[in-house]
């Protein structure tokens, strides 16, 4: 997944002029959700090349490294600071996945865009949640599984084992955490 959001900088800085006056950041990331019992979530900040920044996450220390991993579940603060001591911050959250949820994800992500991705409500159904995701299930596998009233995605059928996983889903509850 990836996000952007768009905020004014900030300087920590009380030195006239404000070296942070006028300053701002897009602050784009892309991140992925932790999978079963382990802490295995990350997150990579992309940033525009020129300015020399460092980045902290849940206001720890500052690096020059855009990457971090390991993450466990949760709630996370990403800020980025140039070398002017101009600061931005964004949050975002990594979920726990299950591992058979997370299977299911990577299909819908492969398989349904531009249709039920990003905004698309083909069919009265858009994927862009985990929470759209769970409550459309039995129509996910009634289309992609049963080809009830017709096989998606557009354009050809999931291989076998693409269809399993989403049966293997639904059997163990067609919960996040499954």
């Amino acid at each position: 997944m990836i996000a952007a959001v768009t905020l004014i900088s900030s300087c920590k800085k009380t030195d006239a002029p404000d070296p942070c006056a006028g300053v701002n950041y897009t602050i784009e990331y892309s991140k992925s959700e932790s999978v079963g019992s382990s802490n295995n979530g990350s997150i990579t900040v992309s940033f525009p090349v020129g300015d020399t920044i460092q980045y902290s996450l849940n206001n720890g220390s500052f690096q020059a490294s855009r990457f971090f991993t390991n993450l466990a579940p949760g709630n996370y603060i990403i800020t980025v600071k140039n070398q002017k001591g101009c600061t931005d911050t964004t949050q975002t959250t990594i979920f726990n996945y299950g591992p058979k949820y997370a299977l299911v994800k990577q299909i819908i992500l492969g398989y349904c865009g531009p249709c039920h991705l990003n905004g698309g409500m083909e069919g009265g159904k858009n994927y862009d949640t985990d929470a759209n995701i769970v409550a459309a299930k039995d129509r996910i596998k009634a289309r992609a599984v049963d080809g009830n009233p017709s096989f998606m995605p557009q354009g050809g059928q999931l291989t076998t084992i693409d269809k399993q996983k989403i049966v293997d889903w639904i059997n163990a509850g067609g919960r996040i955490s499954d």
